[in-house]
């Protein structure tokens, strides 16, 4: 339910923005004309001719026609002069003299007022919002009786792109365009902030920095179309000038790094590959340095360098991306990729005078944009839908596992049970047995057969021991324990078995070692047990060494042994339950692989951990710490 009603918004947005633009378009061409055409013009290169000085450029007729009607006189330091003297009757109908261009940087008006004097307007985002006419983004003046009679200058000066239409309105339909164009882009970035905090929404629950860098990337996006388009100037900052240019480019790097590193994690395959994500890394780099580029070097040498800067970017992404095989979600991010690569060639055939003005090729690339934004939407859906259903199917199979787990335990524990006592009351009567027979041979056939049960026994106990760990069912019960006590009554147990086989069991205890200390003495003398049992199997000369240290707060305990050693491919499955190093181990000494997989999970239950260091043909050391409570 909850993607249906996703897809429904995502669709009614998708509907209502671009006939919400269409509409504003319709209604902006029909009753307003461009008189762009009809302008003379006169390059100030200085940038500090006086509006006299102007004058009387115009009345000796050093104003010329542009040569190419779509020339573009913006990336430029000169302020560009235009005079147009109006040729229409107005017939008691006031007309408004309307340049719908945000970026302008500098835009002064000149025409004769009232008293018969010439009265300079100042506008354009280097200065004051509250400079205009009126309170709307298209720079607007009234023109009066006298720009009928001697015409109006403008003064441009810009470092970002100027090519715009200069258009003539009757003042009822530039405040009802005003008033549509406002829905539309209330729409478009209601739309854009809306899918940014659904995308946030998935990340806080999937934790998959995907959706995180995507929701990222529309609020900068946001940050940059507004930018562009005037609105933030409007709203967060009308009195303040001179800012526009450096929050547009800032804005405009912290999208694009946003936007690759959404794409970058979004596709796995191109962490993994080094090429793709050296070259992911170095765009990012690049795209960062922006930021304080944008405070260094002029705003139209960025203006200009970075269209191309962004279409490198996506160009690699997709011949990246076509090179695979995409699944439904991941073909969404080539379509927006796509729509990006238009738009970007669109506008910058524009900026350079290739294509004329229109309302596609004017509004190219937040249309394209928001395109972008949906189809990333749709791939980020996809991927969450899918990151939903592997997460039900992992609590599905997970709790399944922990109910095999559950049943395993108790069926061996219920089965160790019932083995272990028969068995025992088997050694029982072994015992008697043997202490009945004289004849020597029997003596002997009946002490095999009692090791024999003896080593069931063993392993029904280890078993016994490993499900009631997985079933948590061991506790640790802490009490006060002589050290000396305990390593005493360990090398009494051991020492006869390291004598069989001709081994000496020595026992190392330095002086600063406390008499006693708190904790669960029955588990760590199981755990020593274990230890020494597997050094003495696994050496076949030399010795074992039991050693007790104090390290700060903690009590090291420390079994070596002059061994075989452990390769160390092999040392990742010896703590695993029922594994040995190898095969051949298991066949020349026996065992159930038990005995570290216990002894580790007991030690857990302390909070400690057992260590190892070997080295092949030298032996192994296994050590653990205990703290001193």
């Amino acid at each position: 339910m909850r993607y249906l009603l996703v897809r429904i918004l995502i669709i009614v947005f998708l509907i209502i923005v671009p006939l919400a633009l269409l509409s504003r378009f319709a209604e902006t061409n029909s009753p307003c004309k461009d008189h762009s055409k009809e302008m003379v013009y006169w390059e100030d290169k200085s940038a500090n001719v006086s509006f006299d000085e102007i004058i009387n450029k115009q009345e000796l007729g050093d104003f010329r026609q542009k040569t190419r009607p779509n020339h573009n006189i913006g990336y430029s330091k000169s302020a560009f002069w235009f005079y147009w003297k109006p040729n229409f009757t107005h017939q008691n109908v006031r007309y408004w003299l309307v340049i719908d261009n945000p970026l302008i940087d500098n835009l002064d008006f000149y025409q004769v007022e009232e008293q018969g004097t010439w009265v300079e307007r100042y506008m354009g985002d280097d200065r004051p919002f509250t400079n205009r006419i009126i309170p709307i983004r298209p720079f607007s003046l009234r023109m009066t009786e006298g720009a009928y009679q001697k015409g109006i200058y403008l003064r441009v000066k810009s470092e970002g792109s100027i090519r715009f239409p200069v258009e003539v309105c009757r003042g009822d339909v530039i405040i009802a365009n005003a008033a549509r164009t406002e829905i539309a882009y209330g729409l478009f970035y209601g739309s854009i902030l809306f899918i940014s905090i659904y995308q946030l929404l998935s990340y806080f629950y999937s934790r998959n920095i995907t959706f995180l860098t995507y929701s990222f990337f529309g609020f900068t996006l946001s940050v940059f179309l507004a930018s562009q388009s005037g609105h933030l100037q409007e709203f967060f900052y009308p009195e303040i000038a001179g800012i526009s240019n450096y929050v547009n480019h800032v804005s405009s790097s912290l999208s694009i790094v946003c936007g690759i590193y959404f794409i970058y994690s979004f596709f796995p395959f191109m962490k993994e590959n080094k090429i793709y994500r050296y070259t992911v890394y170095s765009f990012l780099v690049l795209a960062g340095s922006i930021t304080p580029l944008t405070f260094l070097v002029p705003y139209s040498y960025i203006s200009r360098v970075l269209p191309f800067f962004s279409l490198i970017i996506v160009i690699f992404l997709l011949i990246v991306l076509t090179r695979r095989n995409l699944n439904y979600s991941e073909k969404w991010i080539r379509r927006g990729i796509v729509v990006v690569i238009v738009s970007i060639i669109i506008a910058t055939m524009r900026n350079y005078t290739l294509i004329p003005n229109s309302f596609l090729t004017l509004h190219i690339v937040k249309i394209s944009q928001f395109i972008q934004v949906l189809f990333f939407a749709l791939a980020t859906s996809s991927q969450y839908k899918m990151i939903e259903q592997y997460a039900l199917t992992t609590a599905t199979e997970r709790n399944t596992a922990l109910k095999l787990a559950k049943s395993k335990s108790e069926i061996l524990a219920y089965l160790s049970h019932e083995i272990r006592s028969p068995i025992h009351s088997m050694l029982a009567y072994l015992e008697l047995l043997t202490e009945k027979e004289n004849n020597n041979e029997n003596q002997v056939e009946l002490k095999l057969v009692q090791k024999s049960a003896e080593h069931v026994v063993a392993l029904v106990s280890n078993i016994l021991e490993q499900s009631r760990l997985e079933a948590g069912k061991v506790e640790i019960q802490k009490e006060s324990f002589s050290l000396q006590t305990l390593i005493d009554d360990i090398t009494l147990e051991q020492r006869p078995i390291a004598k069989q086989k001709d081994l000496n069991l020595e026992v190392l205890f330095t002086d600063d070692l406390p008499k006693s200390i708190w904790g669960d003495s029955l588990r760590i003398h199981q755990v020593l047990t274990n230890l020494i049992s597997n050094a003495i199997k696994f050496t076949n000369s030399g010795k074992v060494i039991l050693s007790v240290s104090k390290e700060n707060d903690r009590i090291r305990f420390s079994v070596t042994d002059s061994g075989l050693g452990i390769k160390a491919e092999e040392i990742e499955s010896l703590f695993a339950e029922f594994k040995q190093a190898n095969y051949s181990i298991y066949k020349q000494f026996g065992g159930t692989g038990l005995g570290l997989s216990i002894s580790k999970s007991l030690l857990n239950l302390m909070d400690s951990d057992l260590k190892l260091k070997t080295e092949m043909s030298v032996g192994s050391e296994f050590y653990f710490l205990i703290k001193i409570d």
